[in-house]
């Protein structure tokens, strides 16, 4: 027999692999992340003004993306925390304290701290693990930390890190979307 809290439970992780919540979160951020990589490498793209901006745009189309769908299929948008972290990444944008803050730790703090938010707020250890990593490894990345001491990563240490970690990401969205597929075929998740 079946408790109502593991039936809420169950239904939640059924809702949520319907909307592809964690593959589409981790997809999205590794598309940023490599974006990042390849300006740390390009310096006719350092110029580190419209990096600022990126995790806005992330969240902002995360934001869309859950209301469009909400509006097509009629299945609700959750309360994940896209708007509240779009707000947040825009007034770090434009406010002076948080552009020092971006100019100094780099844009990667503000998507791995959002995806610390959303994965707790989700209870998945997934999001919010790799949000830990992103937020540790962008300042390293920014302030040259790696470029500096991590000469096995090559020429361009900083930016080499932040493409591992946009592998990661990439690896942990197909690992997302196999185990929503999973819930939703009735199997057990792998």
């Amino acid at each position: 027999m079946v408790t109502v809290p593991e039936y809420v439970d169950a239904l939640r992780r059924r809702q949520r692999a319907a909307r592809h919540t964690g593959s589409l979160v981790l997809a999205v951020h590794a598309v940023a992340v490599a974006v990042l990589a390849v300006a740390q490498v390009d310096w006719g793209l350092a110029s580190w003004r419209w990096q600022n901006v990126v995790p806005v745009v992330v969240y902002v189309v995360l934001w869309a993306v859950v209301r469009v769908r909400e509006r097509v299929t009629g299945m609700g948008g959750g309360r994940d925390g896209f708007g509240v972290m779009a707000a947040f990444a825009l007034a770090l944008a434009l406010l002076p304290f948080g552009y020092l803050l971006l100019l100094l730790a780099g844009p990667g703090v503000v998507l791995g701290l959002g995806l610390v938010v959303v994965g707790v707020r989700q209870r998945s250890a997934l999001l919010w693990g790799h949000g830990l990593v992103l937020a540790a490894v962008s300042p390293l990345a920014r302030l040259g930390t790696l470029d500096n001491h991590a000469w096995f990563l090559g020429p361009h240490a900083g930016a080499t890190g932040l493409g591992l970690v946009a592998l990661a990401l990439v690896v942990a969205a197909a690992r997302a979307l196999a185990a929503e597929r999973a819930v939703l075929a009735g199997a057990p998740a792998p």
